[in-house]
């Protein structure tokens, strides 16, 4: 399996062929959702794009940017502790996608991809949003050590009514960074 990390010019280079993978991995969805969603992240502060190859066909992708704003906690549901939505452009990496073939799943390519696409990152914690139906998805990431940390509203024009929030520490909050 070839890894190769991307940034967002190179990944609007191979939008095709991610679009394919995205559509095979995630049928029920609105692929002129994912079009509109895409051409906003790519131009993302932080963007950044794993993808996997076998035998030069394109398996799966994870990808995600910078939270610049609170936005993505609004109507988190707990409530969370004071601060925990307060984002400053560094502080957390969302993961946006997560997407393998299907014949080529339960191989482990997935957990590399994250793996791949969160080493390194400056950011205190990494998040991401899954539907509340996803039950054996939310297990999983349960079992790579993502917290669930509640629900918060879709907004018009999403996949979903509602997602679920999970979040993993990167690094302590007060180590130093380069980045």
């Amino acid at each position: 399996m070839d890894i190769e990390h991307l940034e967002g010019d190179a990944t609007r280079d191979r939008l095709g062929e991610i679009e394919s993978v995205y559509a095979e991995a995630f049928p029920d969805y609105d692929l002129g959702d994912y079009r509109t969603r895409m051409r906003s992240l790519l131009a993302s502060p932080g963007f950044e794009a794993v993808t996997a190859r076998d035998n030069d066909a394109l398996a799966g992708f994870a990808y995600g940017a910078r939270l610049t704003g609170a936005s993505w906690w609004e109507g988190l549901e707990p409530p969370p502790p004071a601060g925990f939505t307060t984002e400053t452009g560094r502080r957390t990496f969302a993961v946006i996608d997560l997407a393998v073939r299907p014949p080529m799943r339960g191989r482990g390519l997935g957990r590399r991809l994250l793996d791949e696409l969160l080493a390194g990152r400056a950011e205190e914690r990494a998040t991401l949003a899954t539907a509340p139906h996803e039950r054996e998805t939310q297990a999983m990431y349960r079992r790579w050590g993502w917290r669930h940390v509640g629900r918060t509203p879709g907004s018009e024009g999403e996949t979903e009514d509602w997602f679920d929030l999970y979040v993993i520490a990167l690094r302590s909050p007060d180590a130093s960074s380069s980045r």
